[in-house]
């Protein structure tokens, strides 16, 4: 399975090993994170990665662009998920950052930041994650991605089954039908 990073993200995460995975740049059409399996399917879901300031400055000033990530996810049938790199709880506390040597806080308070996200997470039926740290979403997104592994081959065994158990019964009418005419199989 290969993780896929989108050619734009800044601040991509990174990944511990895991034999089977590996990791490529290429630009996606939505979202900032995707896989593509060892069957050559791409996942059906997005990965969009937020930090705490870049959460605040999205769902403010480019809400409408956001916006139409979402909604162009859906479109293309994708899962869309937001990943945020900071816990509810920490995002409620607000947003301070720095310019010209001087501290600012933002102006929309914490409390509103994380009841928009919440609000658009019910409204467009999305999944948000809040993790405590970078390494917590690289490792959610690895899992994530090997989760629709491990269900492709679990259903790809099923099939195998059904067509062995299958096979077995047409062989089993064939005999049974052959000996009903009399005939030997």
């Amino acid at each position: 399975m290969q993780i896929l990073i989108d050619t734009r993200e800044q601040d991509a995460l990174t990944f511990q090993f895991v034999d089977g995975v590996s990791v490529k740049s290429e630009c996606l059409k939505v979202g900032d994170y995707t896989a593509r399996h060892k069957d050559g399917s791409m996942d059906t879901a997005v990965i969009e990665r937020k930090s705490i300031a870049d959460l605040f400055h999205s769902f403010t000033h480019e809400y409408e662009n956001e916006k139409a990530k979402i909604m162009r996810a859906k479109d293309m049938g994708l899962t869309y998920v937001l990943a945020v790199e900071a816990p509810a709880l920490e995002v409620r506390k607000g947003h301070t950052y720095r310019k010209g040597g001087e501290v600012f806080e933002v102006k929309k308070s914490g409390i509103s930041q994380v009841r928009q996200i919440m609000t658009i997470e019910r409204k467009y039926g999305i999944s948000v994650w809040w993790c405590v740290s970078r390494a917590e979403m690289a490792f959610r997104i690895q899992e994530y991605f090997l989760a629709a592994e491990r269900i492709k081959l679990e259903e790809a065994k099923n099939v195998k089954a059904r067509r062995i158990v299958d096979g077995a019964l047409r062989e089993r009418i064939r005999k049974d039908e052959g000996g009903a005419d009399g005939k030997t199989g």
